[in-house]
């Protein structure tokens, strides 16, 4: 049974942005998995990021099939996008509803009373939620489904083991959250609307990891935040043998640059020294694994003169012994070219080699 919007509510309570390009198919499962919500007080966004002109026919078809249940959004075509970020934040320009969820074209919500907890919790605490975060369970193209450690699941470890009342969830602080060295996924995140347009929205310039930009940005800001140890999402996994998504289509050396560029970001712009300290242990924990992904590529010369970076975040003895082993490494082919160089005495010459200069003796 759907639970009807609450009375004198002029605007739904929620809005749902789904971001699309070229899916169209998996993009019909995720609305289905929304409108199957037992809360009804939701209006559904669906931002086409300039899809190809065969996939737009099919969108149009299912927003015919759908009627006035979704909102359609299409954005000019570009050849790779708009990307995520500025998709997002179309959607939320479109948006009337008090909380903004977020959920990827190619995955859905499994729990149907997902939104209703939501709302009582919310409502319960007076809409003094700025952020709300969940779980989620991850699965192969083959339906194998990853352990159950990924994202903020951890945490639900750490909780006490009898919690009052219906819903199970926490109201929790930024410390208790950056324990866990992951961050939620979109799927699982719902921010107060009002809250999402004075941190700034996404960051359009960052394409990668964008959710965890907003994630750091969150922590720094909000003062009430709710864990919802709940799984009320799956993630599918992408098939990398197929058309690429963003994940899939940045190389391994890439990732670590943009991950960089978002904790470099927030140590400079975070206030809060939770915030802070959590960026400067990822950024050592990035460049470490940057340093060894160039050593494996044959750019000794590149890693060594990176992992003199490290100290900065970790000042540990073991970095420091690794980061010398790593420039030694980088000039062990020059030292051993040198070692084999014969230095040779002013007036003499190698065996069986002519001299550099001779004596001339004149009859």
């Amino acid at each position: 049974m759907r639970e009807t919007e609450p009375r004198g509510e002029a605007v739904p309570f929620f809005s749902v942005i789904i971001p699309t390009r070229n899916r169209p198919d998996s993009c019909r499962e995720a609305i289905d998995s929304v409108l199957s919500q037992s809360f009804a007080a939701l209006e559904v966004i669906v931002v086409d990021d300039g899809s190809a002109p065969e996939n737009r026919t099919l969108y149009d078809r299912l927003a015919a099939e759908l009627g006035t249940r979704v909102k359609w959004f299409h954005q000019p075509a570009r050849e790779n996008g708009h990307g995520p970020s500025y998709s997002i934040n179309s959607g939320a320009g479109l948006a009337s509803g008090r909380y903004l969820c977020l959920l990827d074209d190619d995955d859905s919500w499994i729990d149907p009373q997902h939104l209703a907890r939501v709302h009582r919790v919310i409502t319960g605490l007076e809409d003094r939620v700025d952020a709300y975060y969940s779980n989620q369970r991850a699965v192969r193209p083959d339906g194998e489904e990853l352990a159950p450690d990924l994202w903020l699941s951890p945490l639900a470890w750490r909780l006490p083991p009898d919690r009052p009342g219906e819903d199970q969830v926490y109201l929790v602080n930024p410390e208790f959250l950056l324990s866990c060295k992951s961050f939620p996924h979109p799927n699982c995140t719902i921010l107060r609307r009002a809250f999402f347009r004075a941190i700034g929205g996404m960051d359009e310039s960052i394409r990668y990891e964008c959710e965890v930009d907003l994630y750091l940005r969150c922590l720094d800001r909000a003062d009430g935040i709710v864990y919802d140890p709940h799984y009320v999402a799956r993630h599918n996994v992408p098939d990398r043998s197929l058309r690429p998504s963003v994940s899939t289509a940045v190389t391994a050396i890439g990732k670590r640059l943009s991950q960089i560029q978002v904790y470099q970001k927030s140590l400079v712009g975070a206030s809060r020294a939770c915030v802070q300290q959590a960026c400067r242990q990822r950024l050592a924990l990035v460049y470490k694994k940057l340093a060894g992904d160039l050593r494996r590529t044959g750019r000794g010369d590149a890693a060594a003169l990176l992992s003199s970076v490290v100290p900065a975040f970790d000042t540990s003895w073991k970095w420091r012994f690794y980061s010398l082993y790593l420039r030694v490494i980088a000039r062990w082919p020059l030292i051993r070219r040198s070692g084999r160089r014969e230095r040779i005495r002013p007036g003499t010459a190698r065996s069986g080699a002519k001299p550099a200069h001779q004596r001339i003796h004149l009859p």
